[in-house]
């Protein structure tokens, strides 16, 4: 078998936040360690940035990471791909958020910036995410952000309509279910976009490529590897897209399926 890489989202995937699954489970862990005991590379591709990865997740030693829905990527530490927002619009985005009351968070991967600390709209989706605040700042001089993805945080049908008038030509809108937050992020750069740059870095096939996922975000990423796998917990739209439906985040869906592709 020659050498693949399996690629993994996070939230609904290896944990479950809004379930109430904040650890990852043994069987799990075990797969991760005997992909990488076969000769395979591990990757996670997630819509976090890097400062919202928990120590829960960074554990697991991946050796690659595609994160803010593909806007970076490293490999063993050495950065392969960085797409920030430009100045520009990051100044766009805080005006507008001043002159409409509204809470952001842009986010980067050493630190994320946030309007306001003492929001109540910024801690809920802290809390629904489990972020630490240990790599969180205040720091609102777009001069000094450097930042690949945002979060915007409406409380009107008016503040998220003006905001697609201003970003919806550069940048896609997906909601946090049950949230009033959206992520917004790059319409030209997407996990499936990061697969295709990591493996073509790595010289690997994609006829050598497995991803999992549980979101409408992971839909482009699982039509472009050879093997998508939807967890049992996967929206139907991903679940019609997938090469097969594994188990649930709760019960082994990971290694059932590794197993059932006898990658471990």
């Amino acid at each position: 078998m020659g050498k693949k890489a399996v690629f993994f989202d996070v939230d609904g995937t290896l944990i479950d936040c809004a379930g109430g699954m904040e650890c990852v489970l043994n069987s799990t862990e075990e797969a991760i360690e005997k992909i990488k005991k076969n000769g395979h590379l591990t990757v996670l591709a997630t819509g976090r940035p890097k400062s919202f990865l928990d120590k829960e997740i960074t554990r697991l030693g991946f050796d690659a990471y595609i994160t803010s829905n593909g806007a970076y990527i490293e490999m063993k530490g050495k950065e392969i791909y960085n797409r920030k927002i430009d100045t520009s619009t990051l100044k766009e985005v805080i005006s507008l958020c001043k002159a409409e009351n509204m809470d952001y968070i842009f986010e980067g991967q050493n630190f994320s910036y946030v309007s306001d600390f003492n929001s109540n709209n910024i801690k809920n989706l802290l809390n629904s995410f489990s972020i630490s605040p240990d790599y969180l700042t205040d720091i609102n001089d777009p001069n000094k952000i450097s930042a690949n993805k945002m979060v915007l945080i409406f409380d009107d049908a008016k503040q998220k309509e003006i905001s697609i008038n201003l970003l919806g030509d550069r940048f896609s809108f997906m909601n946090h279910p049950g949230l009033t937050s959206y992520d917004v992020y790059f319409k030209d750069c997407t996990k499936a976009d990061g697969i295709k740059r990591l493996s073509s870095h790595l010289k690997i096939s994609i006829e050598d490529t497995v991803a999992f996922g549980d979101g409408i975000n992971d839909i482009e990423m699982l039509q472009t590897v050879k093997y998508g796998i939807a967890m049992g917990n996967a929206h139907e739209k991903l679940k019609k897209v997938a090469y097969f439906v594994t188990n649930d985040v709760f019960s082994h869906g990971i290694y059932n399926a590794l197993t059932r592709l006898q990658i471990i």
